[in-house]
């Protein structure tokens, strides 16, 4: 099932810039991955995706990301799909 919600936030500071790939921010257009891959952590039930198999879109994903880019005053990199495919087929 494919869901579209209105996310409050969509960057999120990682607490330790990742050493290997200099990440500093990540974000999620979509929550839930249609793979179920068996080894993702991401499944995990401390996150509170009651069926991680439903795809919820961020259908205000741009204006957020536009807005909260605005405010940043580093340069830095940004990493995506960290908690599901980034390219999740939807239709």
């Amino acid at each position: 099932m494919i869901q579209e919600i209105r996310a409050k936030t969509l960057l999120i500071a990682c607490k330790d810039a990742d050493s290997w790939f200099g990440v500093r921010y990540r974000f999620n257009i979509y929550r839930g991955c249609q793979h179920q891959c068996i080894y993702c952590d991401s499944r995990s039930e401390c996150y509170g995706i009651e069926n991680f198999a439903d795809i919820q879109v961020k259908v205000n994903a741009i204006e957020l990301l536009e807005q909260e880019l605005a405010r940043k005053r580093q340069v830095a990199l940004i990493g995506m799909g960290a908690m599901s495919d980034p390219y999740t087929h939807t239709h």
